[in-house]
């Protein structure tokens, strides 16, 4: 917590510092304000140049994410029909195996019928 305290207040002394330099300074009020001015309209141009050039970065990339998309969107749909086809495939073996256990369980009480006759005479 005292490292924390000890880093704000730097911070704030280098701000309150900055202030009474601008207001100390050796320069005329219409220097400064040109010197501000400029200083200003310099970081304006700056940021709205990165602006426009990140800008149509962004475009470019969603313009590619789009058409990835056009690209990949047949291929999903493909790939979920298919899982479709495979369910209905699996619900109806699913229901042939099930009836063919029943129909085993219901014909014999006794599953190994055969194992104790015994052999038969041909």
């Amino acid at each position: 917590m005292e490292q924390k305290n000890l880093v704000f207040g730097i911070i704030a002394g280098a701000l309150v510092g900055a202030g009474a330099a601008l207001l100390f300074a050796p320069k005329s009020g219409e220097d400064m304000r040109h010197t501000l001015t400029s200083g200003a309209n310099s970081s304006a141009s700056s940021l709205t140049a990165t602006l426009k050039s990140k800008g149509r970065e962004m475009k470019a990339s969603t313009e590619e994410l789009v058409e990835l998309a056009k690209e990949i969107t047949p291929v999903v749909k493909e790939a979920i029909g298919v899982v479709q086809e495979w369910k209905g495939m699996l619900t109806d073996a699913k229901s042939e195996l099930t009836g063919e256990v029943n129909k085993l369980k219901g014909s014999s009480s006794d599953p190994t019928p055969a194992l104790t006759k015994g052999p038969t005479a041909m």
